[in-house]
């Protein structure tokens, strides 16, 4: 069992002093490195993250979908990869609210971040890249975030700005615990719809941007590729 550490924020203010529980922090032993951070349950036909992430694909999928990928990246690589993205949505909300919350009124900061949350969370999937991943894995670390937390909202505190230090505390839980992201998964499901989950796309679109990047694409996009350089030959042979 790996030590957990306990973490409050003190906002202090001229009149108040509001403290705030963060979430859990798991340490992992010092002595022991791993390449991702996501433990995985598969079954014949899916696949669960420790973080109840729900993916309708499993190892054998990904070696018929792009051969050759697990050679260069595990499969639990490959599922943290989609987890950074699925959970960026909580982290970039939580950032955007904390950078608005400075500019513009507390409740149209308020707003934007939770429209951001339901725009990226539904949309992130055509966003997936291979230079943004580290970027976006950075921000989903606890540690970066109790950080970010505590020193804004201490700030927030000192400036006498309650109303937006408390709606950032309520952020901070609701982000931390996925409940925004569980709360669309919800609807989804609710849905009689015959596209793909979000959960799988953004896993979909992992497999491509790395396949690609390590010049071994899906067959569908290698077939695509062939078909355009034909076209291309036969273009050029016509201007002759």
């Amino acid at each position: 069992m790996s030590p957990v550490l306990d973490r409050c924020v003190k906002v202090i203010g001229p009149h108040h002093t509001v403290f705030l529980p963060l979430l859990r922090l798991s340490l992992l032993p010092m002595g022991k490195r791993q390449s991702h951070t996501v433990q995985i349950l598969e079954t014949p036909y899916s696949t669960v993250t420790s973080g109840g992430h729900w993916f309708h694909a499993t190892r054998e999928t990904v070696r018929d979908y792009v051969p050759g990928l697990l050679k260069k990246y595990s499969f639990e690589e490959l599922i943290a990869k989609s987890v950074v993205w699925i959970d960026s949505a909580d982290s970039l909300a939580l950032i955007l609210y904390f950078i608005f919350a400075y500019l513009v009124d507390v409740w149209i900061a308020a707003l934007a971040a939770f429209l951001f949350h339901y725009f990226w969370y539904h949309q992130k999937s055509a966003f997936v890249n291979t230079l943004f991943t580290p970027i976006l894995s950075f921000f989903n670390k606890d540690f970066f975030q109790l950080l970010l937390a505590a020193v804004i909202l201490s700030f927030m505190g000192i400036s006498g700005m309650y109303t937006a230090a408390i709606v950032g505390m309520i952020y901070f839980f609701l982000f931390k615990i996925g409940l925004l992201r569980r709360l669309w998964n919800w609807f989804e499901t609710k849905r009689e719809s015959k596209k793909t989950p979000l959960n799988d796309r953004v896993l979909k679109m992992v497999l491509i941007r790395y396949s690609l990047y390590e010049n071994m694409p899906p067959p569908e996009i290698e077939k695509m590729d062939q078909q355009v350089q034909k076209a291309i030959l036969e273009r050029n042979k016509k201007k002759k």
